[in-house]
């Protein structure tokens, strides 16, 4: 099979699920790219892709929120419609739990119209994440990135020696539920940490923050945030050059041991051919 065309679907607050799907893009090697953001309120609100080309081939990634895709994607990706082209599904996690993101992907893909030829788990730095309590800070990684780029050059190599992608073994994809995700509600991590209030001492007032947050949280006047719509992604704590918000946890000792326990140890990708 021959690809002339990669398209890139991620959502990526902070931008680590991108990088890790740039990586495989380059490893696939095909020139011809195009990337759709779905992190902008606005790309997602009028998102509706029909793809036709037999030759085309789609990486769709997003983060991990509570061990499942983010709730606000469930909707949108079900406007993703193919014609049996092949796709590569990317779950990306914070060393914690990648629960069952790539599962769900999956069916969403199949239900689509999709023949899944890879999928993978990746590691990035958690949201929760900051210099006194680090979370796979820095990843992906060089390290990270390297097998991204070497993947893509499997899934590459797989294609080419495949006449009908229909004709490959399903994907089995492994992943569950811990316990407290099946006992929490969505969006429940807004029951850990506070929103990230903007300190008006230190803000110059540039607006990054707001154009930044994927849900449109932050008011354009007073810079306030939406306290029910706030994912704690904390992509407005990571594009301020002033420091001006900050990750504050609730019952902060308490969370943050758990968050040390959970991911003292460092996981590596996991991937599926």
């Amino acid at each position: 099979m021959k690809l002339d065309k990669v398209t890139e679907i991620f959502f990526s607050p902070t931008n680590t699920t991108k990088e890790v799907i740039t990586a495989i893009a380059k490893g696939i090697g095909v020139t011809n790219t195009e990337a759709i953001d779905l992190t902008k309120p606005a790309i997602r609100d009028k998102f509706n892709l029909h793809i036709e080309s037999s030759k085309e081939i789609l990486i769709l990634g997003v983060p991990v929120y509570e061990e499942r895709i983010p709730e606000i994607l469930e909707r949108t990706l079900t406007k993703l419609k193919g014609e049996g082209q092949a796709i590569i599904l990317i779950a990306l996690y914070g060393n914690i739990g990648e629960g069952i993101a790539l599962k769900q992907l999956k069916s969403l893909a199949e239900q689509g119209g999709f023949k899944v030829v890879g999928a993978a788990s990746f590691i990035g730095e958690h949201s929760f994440s900051t210099s006194k309590l680090e979370i796979a800070q820095g990843r992906p990684d060089r390290a990270d990135l390297k097998q991204a780029e070497e993947f893509g050059k499997r899934i590459a190599k797989k294609l080419k020696n495949t006449a009908d992608i229909h004709k490959l073994p399903e994907l089995k994809i492994e992943g569950k539920l811990p316990l407290m995700a099946k006992i929490l509600p969505r969006n429940s991590a807004r029951f850990f940490a506070q929103k990230p209030q903007v300190e008006k001492e230190n803000c110059n007032s540039c607006g990054i923050c707001v154009s930044r947050c994927p849900v449109g949280a932050i008011a354009k006047d007073d810079l306030e945030i939406n306290d029910m719509i706030c994912l704690r992604c904390f992509a407005c704590v990571r594009v301020c050059s002033q420091e001006a918000r900050k990750i504050k946890f609730k019952k902060g000792w308490i969370i943050k041991f758990i968050l040390k326990m959970k991911s003292r140890k460092r996981k590596e990708p996991r991937t599926y051919l």
